[in-house]
């Protein structure tokens, strides 16, 4: 009699969770100006690590205004159809239409978000000032230090803030990684392209040797996180718009946090690439970046406001 009733309640269980899947597969995803995305709803998370370092200490961030964030990296032929160049052209890592951009710079970033605005009819996110220098750009190698400022009211693309992409890439999880507690290969290989599935792997005397030939691999292909969200571990890392402080979980606001104001020259990129172990994928994971540099592992997953 008690394994009837066990068995019915999971038949019950299983029926209610299959019905908020597709519930959340028709009604939270939508075709924006040609790019699929996910509405994610207000809400309040634990942000950060407990471990240590620039993530911590871990804090209780609130989002008080849904977003739609893009269900994938956008990929080379939106850029391409967007700005007419293709920057991971003859690159050692991948060239190809659904594959993710990379190799760009946050300027690259920020001025794709307003071309996507412009040809679509909405109000460009950012006011770029290529004339006038940023006063917190202390980097002698930095030939642009673009002054970008937010237009208050715009409803245009942006990316996302570091609280935005860690509360969307988390989906609900309080663990390390959107998939549990594990950094095992073939556990994290379900669900991201990480240094060591996306190359050539090789073996001597039934033991692991190397991997090298890393190339990146078409969006969507793994696992989604429980919010729908693909490749927001590994593939490509993703520009957040926030200047980075390796203080700033100290110190930082608990409510809508976008970064902190002052001399950060670097910005942050977030997700882990084909370049880094898996590890290095867990949802707090943050690395710093100038602005400049155009990395072979960042690339972008693009945000607009609750309509």
């Amino acid at each position: 009699m008690i394994n009837r009733i066990l068995f019915i309640f999971a038949i019950i269980l299983f029926s209610v969770n299959t019905f908020s899947q597709e519930n959340f597969k028709t009604g939270n995803v939508r075709n924006h100006y040609g790019i699929d995305m996910v509405y994610i709803e207000p809400g309040t998370f634990t942000m950060g690590s407990k471990s240590g370092g620039d993530a911590s200490p871990a804090r209780e961030v609130k989002i008080t205004r849904g977003f739609w964030i893009g269900r994938y990296e956008i990929n080379q032929k939106q850029y391409l159809d967007i700005t007419g160049s293709n920057p991971a052209e003859k690159s050692r890592y991948g060239e190809g239409d659904n594959l993710p951009v990379y190799r760009l710079s946050w300027y690259d970033a920020v001025e794709f978000c307003n071309l996507l605005s412009e040809k679509h009819g909405l109000k460009p996110y950012y006011k770029i000032d290529k004339t006038s220098a940023d006063p917190h750009n202390k980097f002698d190698f930095d030939e642009y230090k673009w002054r970008v400022t937010i237009v208050k009211g715009a409803d245009g693309f942006r990316l996302p803030t570091e609280a935005q992409w860690e509360y969307a890439a988390r989906g609900g999880t309080k663990t390390d990684f959107h998939w549990g507690r594990s950094s095992a290969w073939k556990t994290s290989g379900v669900y991201a392209w990480h240094l060591f599935n996306a190359g050539r792997t090789r073996y001597r005397g039934g033991r692991f040797w190397w991997v090298k030939y890393h190339k990146y691999r078409n969006v969507g292909t793994k696992r989604a996180n429980p919010w729908g969200l693909f490749d927001v571990s590994g593939n490509v890392s993703e520009w957040c718009w926030d200047r980075y402080d390796k203080d700033y979980y100290r110190s930082g606001d608990n409510t809508d946090p976008a970064g902190p104001d002052g001399d950060y020259m670097f910005r942050v990129k977030r997700g882990g690439s084909i370049l880094d172990a898996p590890a290095d994928m867990a949802s707090w994971k943050r690395w710093p970046i100038s602005p400049v540099e155009r990395s072979d592992s960042a690339g972008i997953r693009v945000v607009l406001p609750e309509q």
